[in-house]
């Protein structure tokens, strides 16, 4: 059993009809590997991204939909990267 964890920053692209806003959005994550295998339940993560600025530059965005919206897009940048590593079996 390893833990690992990996540091890294997504993107999340907010498309406002208007304009289009590429958040950075800064991951630390870990997780578990028993041989040579993604642990289901093992990962957890930390997100950060301005939220507060988003927030002030669009007032009528809704920062629950938001958060959700972004909670998904890292959702499926992990599982991706630990498809791409052949830790995650398909």
């Amino acid at each position: 059993m390893v833990w690992l964890v990996e540091k890294k920053i997504f993107h999340h692209i907010l498309d406002m009809g208007f304009e289009r806003i590429d958040i950075p959005v800064r991951v630390k994550f870990n997780f578990e590997v028993k041989e040579g295998s993604y642990v289901p339940k093992s990962l957890s993560k930390e997100v950060l991204y301005n939220q507060a600025a988003i927030e002030k530059r669009y007032p009528k965005l809704r920062a629950s939909s938001l958060q959700k919206a972004i909670e998904d897009m890292v959702e499926d940048q992990i599982m991706e990267y630990l498809r791409k590593g052949g830790l995650l079996e398909d």
